[in-house]
């Protein structure tokens, strides 16, 4: 957990995911910023790595394609914070699909989860 400023304990509700996970970031004007390594994928904050960081303040879109479903979708957020080259957004406003599609992603991309999938659509538990 992390301590707010005010001193009382934060819980962050974000998800370690897979080493070799990539999103593509975007202008508010869909003019291509670079890709970034997505290292941790929460709710409503995004923590990634990029050789060139966008700007402290910057509003970008974050283009997160999940594996084996086909599906690309664009989240709009605020660079909040950066240490070297890895950086912080905070998600603004998700529509229903946008929200849903952050929830599919932490099951599908998250390091810790408890199913792996296997050929054939099967899932099997891990122990």
């Amino acid at each position: 957990m992390a301590r707010h400023i005010s001193g009382v304990f934060a819980r962050s509700d974000r998800v370690a995911v897979r080493a070799e996970t990539t999103v593509r970031l975007l202008t508010p004007e869909r003019k291509s910023l670079g890709r970034a390594s997505l290292l941790e994928l929460g709710n409503t904050t995004l923590r990634l790595n990029a050789a060139e960081p966008p700007d402290l303040g910057a509003r970008v879109l974050v283009a997160i394609t999940l594996p084996n479903r086909y599906i690309e979708f664009e989240v709009p957020g605020l660079v909040d914070w950066e240490r070297g080259a890895d950086f912080g957004i905070t998600l603004d406003y998700l529509s229903a699909r946008q929200a849903y599609g952050i929830s599919l992603a932490r099951e599908l991309l998250g390091v810790d989860s408890q199913a792996r999938a296997v050929p054939g659509g099967l899932r099997v538990q891990v122990r």
